[in-house]
């Protein structure tokens, strides 16, 4: 079936447009996509710096003051004496160490050096009393979760601090003490014959609260997050509304279609990790197609609309039908034949004038056939009329005078019938 004359404006002016349209959507999407990719990196480049920023200036500053409680913790501990190792005693029950002394000062349940140096330089500190295979707290101000000293306690086995006494050498940095994270300096402590008795500790319970609140309100996309790692895997802090479970489970076994990046942060042994999914990134650029489009198509509708409404006013109404049944139409007319079906078309458009001036010239040219037949069988008869005129030469002069007036009257209708031929066609002059 042949599209009508509007269709095929509509179509090719709307076609175009809409292609357009979807072209201009695919490359903003992409550009969308592409942008939202560098705004996701760079927002994931500066939270996991700002963190490890954050983490390392308190690293910097607890060096600082761990170094000088533990050269005052010494320097105390010096003035009353050397150390030395004496007899085992029952320090808690079920937990028996040798008693560390400074000179002649016992330190097993004397909390005197201990609380001067919490008193002097704030923190924590503790002696340990070397008991066999552990590290025993014989005089400590740590607290247990009851708030009890945690006299009687032993240095982790599994920790970094304890792998570096044993090896006689000192350790600075993080470790977790009852479930705390603690910036430390652990010492080896030797008596007179340079033998491994003790250990001297000084610590400061690590302040994450400006970390916590940095790492909480960090927000990737929708979905993605960052979470604070320290040394034993265990999550610290993460984005909220993000479970320390769900950010763990995700570090460790990276979903498909995710992106995971991380930063070590010097002197914690803590890692920063930030994830969030890419998906969400094809999101926002699918949205922003879609908006497009649909805001196109409604467009290419509206203009649809419109162009019809134009062709219609325009062209189909005054043609009072289609271009093409117009021209066809007419050249039919013009090629001689008047019989052609034009139809029912719009009063004053320009098919129903031209079923106007068919039927008149049909009407015409009915007329003109009409007058010529009569003027044939006029012209017929003024020929017998001429006939039987001549004829009669050698009949009676009365017979010569009837066929003479015949004569007269059959060629006063000839002229009759000739002058409604001319009129006839006159008709057809324009």
């Amino acid at each position: 079936m042949a599209m009508s004359f509007k269709t095929k404006i509509i179509g090719s002016v709307v076609i175009p447009t809409i292609v357009l349209i979807i072209l201009g959507a695919v490359a903003l999407a992409f550009n969308v996509y592409n942008e939202q990719n560098k705004a996701a990196t760079e927002k994931v480049e500066s939270d996991l710096n700002s963190v490890q920023r954050l983490l390392q200036e308190s690293a910097r500053l607890m060096t600082t003051k761990t170094t000088a409680a533990m050269n005052i913790l010494e320097d105390i501990s010096n003035a009353a004496g050397p150390a030395s190792a004496g007899d085992s005693l029952v320090i808690v029950p079920g937990v028996s160490a040798p008693n560390i002394s400074f000179g002649k000062e016992a330190q097993a349940g004397n909390f005197r050096i201990v609380d001067k140096v919490t008193q002097l330089a704030g923190g924590t500190a503790t002696i340990f009393s070397k008991a066999d295979g552990s590290f025993v707290r014989i005089t400590t101000n740590v607290k247990k979760q009851d708030g009890s000293r945690a006299v009687g306690t032993v240095l982790d086995p599994e920790g970094p601090a304890f792998a570096a006494i044993m090896d006689n050498r000192a350790y600075e940095g993080v470790v977790d003490i009852l479930g705390n994270p603690f910036f430390t300096i652990y010492k080896p402590m030797t008596d007179g014959q340079n033998k491994l008795v003790g250990i001297y500790y000084v610590g400061y319970e690590a302040s994450l609260g400006s970390v916590e609140a940095a790492v909480g309100q960090a927000k990737i996309l929708k979905t993605g997050f960052l979470a604070l790692v320290d040394g034993k895997g265990k999550v610290r802090f993460s984005t909220q509304g993000i479970s320390p479970e769900l950010a763990e489970s995700t570090i460790k076994s990276v979903p498909a279609g995710w992106n995971v990046d991380s930063r070590d942060v010097a002197g914690w042994g803590y890692k920063v990790y930030a994830a969030y999914p890419k998906s969400e990134l094809r999101e926002g650029a699918l949205t922003t197609a879609a908006i497009i489009i649909g805001g196109g198509l409604a467009l290419a509708l509206v203009l649809s609309v419109l162009v019809g409404l134009l062709i219609e006013s325009m062209v189909v109404a005054p043609l009072g039908g289609e271009p093409s049944q117009a021209s066809a139409a007419m050249a039919v007319i013009a090629a001689g034949n008047l019989d052609v079906e034009i139809g029912q078309a719009r009063p004053g458009s320009l098919l129903n004038n031209l079923s106007l001036m068919q039927e008149k010239l049909r009407n015409i040219v009915n007329a003109i056939h009409k007058s010529v037949a009569k003027s044939r069988e006029q012209h017929d008869r003024f020929e017998e009329a001429l006939k039987a005129f001549l004829n009669a030469r050698n009949e009676s002069p009365d017979k010569q005078k009837l066929t003479e007036d015949g004569l007269i009257a059959a060629a006063q209708k000839v002229a009759k019938s000739d002058d409604s031929v001319s009129r006839a066609v006159e008709r057809l002059k324009l």
